[in-house]
């Protein structure tokens, strides 16, 4: 068990294998390394996370929780290399005072469930195509793409749940 601050919050994590408890709810996690960062799924939510390099992670490192900046200390162990991942995944739906402007993103203007993806990643858009599908308050509501361009990255996956405020896809 650890107590791990990010945010300006508390939070007590314990990493069980593929599972991670954090203040007493349990998520199931997978971890997908991708180059330079990892894609991280927590109870069915995708998050983009960037950590420092491997040998360079400890108490108060800075990180990027889908282009979110945060810092992640913690007291006592934690376990496995998904464990600093999960603690930060959580608290990562916090509020848009902790959102990073990054260039080229489309942000969910509420939160919802990603029904469709319309794009891949690499693929050229043109302003007021058809990016996803969210579905919020059993309403499903069109993302746009706002400007002509490339698909860089796609930050959601199918089915996972997105806050107000998350990155959706990153538009170069």
């Amino acid at each position: 068990m650890a107590k791990v601050t990010i945010g300006g919050r508390e939070y007590e994590v314990e990493v069980r294998g593929d599972k991670v408890v954090v203040d007493g709810h349990e998520y199931t996690v997978s971890v997908r390394e991708e180059a330079g960062y990892a894609t991280v799924n927590a109870g069915g939510v995708a998050y983009r996370v960037q950590l420092p390099p491997a040998g360079e992670r400890q108490s108060g490192m800075a990180l990027q929780v889908d282009y979110r900046p945060f810092t992640l200390a913690f007291e006592g162990r934690l376990s496995g290399g998904a464990a600093p991942r999960e603690s930060r995944q959580s608290p990562g739906a916090t509020g848009g005072a902790q959102r990073a402007a990054v260039k080229g993103a489309v942000t969910a203007q509420i939160a919802g469930r990603v029904i469709s993806i319309k794009v891949a990643a690499g693929q050229v858009v043109a302003r007021g195509d058809l990016l996803l599908i969210l579905e919020a308050m059993k309403m499903e509501n069109e993302i746009k793409a706002p400007a002509d361009g490339v698909v860089k990255e796609i930050t959601v996956a199918e089915g996972g749940r997105v806050a107000e405020g998350d990155t959706l896809i990153v538009i170069e």
